[in-house]
């Protein structure tokens, strides 16, 4: 659910994240960006507080 288009980076540029490739996307959940596979729904990156 938290995974779901709404909550996608559409901009990572804006906030600095490199560009997301293939089926990774850039998700906001609470202060952090998470790089998730929207495939298998694994994290594959965290970057902490950036959004604080």
């Amino acid at each position: 659910m938290l995974f779901a288009q709404s909550y996608w980076i559409d901009d990572p540029f804006a906030y600095r994240l490199p560009e997301p490739y293939g089926p990774y996307r850039w998700v906001r959940y609470y202060n952090d960006a998470i790089l998730v596979d929207i495939d298998t729904g694994e994290i594959v990156d965290v970057i902490n507080d950036l959004f604080w």
